[in-house]
C-alpha cells in the first residue's frame, strides 16, 4: 500500500520534509530503521477504558497485544538513551498502534524526550496529541514494580499503568499494559498515523510531520518488497 501524502499547514509540511532528508540517509546507513534499530517483542494483554470519564475515554479495548521495547539511538545497555514502548492490537482486523517514549509528565515536559539508563526509570508519553471527542489528548504510562529487565535480557517484563490527559491538564488512569512472553524473531513495523487507535484521529499537522520521515525510512528497508510507482493517496485524517 503506498504511503499517503499528508495534507497540513505549510510549516508542518516543510518540517516533515526536512525530517525526511535526515531519516532517509540514516535509514540507508543502518539498512532499516533510522531510530529504535533493535528491540524485543513480547506478547501480553492490554486494557484501555478503565475510567470512561478520563480524557479521551472513548478509547476502549481489552485483549491481547504485541509490545516492542527498544532504545531510540540503539546505544548499548547502561548508557542513557530514549527508550520506547510500541504497542499493537487489533480491532475488527485493523491494526492499532500506540508509540510511547521516555518523557516527563509536566505541562511542558510531557512533550520533551528524556534519556534514561533503563526503560523503567520514569514515565513515558505519546508526545503528539490525538484528536478526540474531548479535544487534544495525550497518552502516557508509568512503570510499576512489576516492570523489569531491558531489551538484552530474557527476564524482560513490561508492566505499565496507562494514563491520559488533555494537552496541558492533569493525568488520569485509563488502563494497564502487561507483557512478559518474549516472541523471538518477530520484527514489527509500527505506524501511529496510518494505524491511529480508533476512534482517535491524527491531526493533519502531526501527520505532515511524521509521514514523510516514515516513508523515507521504509524506502531503505532491505526487507521491503518493490512496489509499483505512482502517486499515493492523500492522508485525510483530519
Amino acid at each position: 500500500m503506498p504511503v499517503p501524502v499528508p495534507d497540513g499547514p505549510l510549516p508542518a509540511r516543510v518540517a516533515g520534509g526536512l525530517l525526511a532528508t535526515v531519516f532517509g540517509p540514516l535509514a540507508a546507513l543502518r539498512r532499516g530503521r533510522p531510530l529504535h534499530p533493535r528491540g524485543t517483542v513480547l506478547r501480553g494483554t492490554l486494557r484501555l477504558g478503565d475510567d470512561p470519564d478520563a480524557p479521551g475515554g472513548e478509547l476502549r479495548y481489552a485483549g491481547p497485544a504485541l509490545v516492542r521495547v527498544s532504545r531510540s539511538a540503539g546505544l548499548p545497555p547502561g548508557l542513557p538513551d530514549v527508550h520506547g514502548v510500541a504497542v499493537r492490537w487489533e480491532v475488527d482486523g485493523r491494526p492499532q498502534d500506540l508509540l510511547l517514549s521516555g518523557t516527563g509528565t509536566g505541562r511542558l515536559s510531557r512533550f520533551l524526550l528524556v534519556p534514561r539508563t533503563s526503560p523503567w526509570g520514569g514515565p513515558m508519553g505519546s508526545l503528539m496529541p490525538f484528536r478526540t471527542a474531548d479535544g487534544p489528548v495525550v497518552l502516557g504510562a508509568v512503570p510499576v514494580p512489576g516492570a523489569r529487565g531491558d531489551t538484552d535480557r530474557s527476564d524482560l517484563r513490561v508492566d505499565l499503568v496507562l494514563m491520559s490527559a488533555r494537552a496541558g491538564g492533569p493525568w488520569q488512569r485509563c488502563g494497564r499494559l502487561v507483557a512478559d512472553e518474549i516472541v523471538p524473531d518477530l520484527d514489527l513495523r509500527f505506524d501511529p498515523v496510518l494505524h491511529v487507535p480508533a476512534p482517535y484521529r491524527t491531526y493533519a499537522w502531526a501527520a505532515a510531520l511524521r509521514l514523510p520521515a516514515y516513508a523515507a525510512a521504509r524506502r531503505h528497508d532491505p526487507r521491503r518488497p518493490a512496489r509499483a510507482t505512482g502517486r499515493p493517496p492523500r492522508y485525510s485524517g483530519g
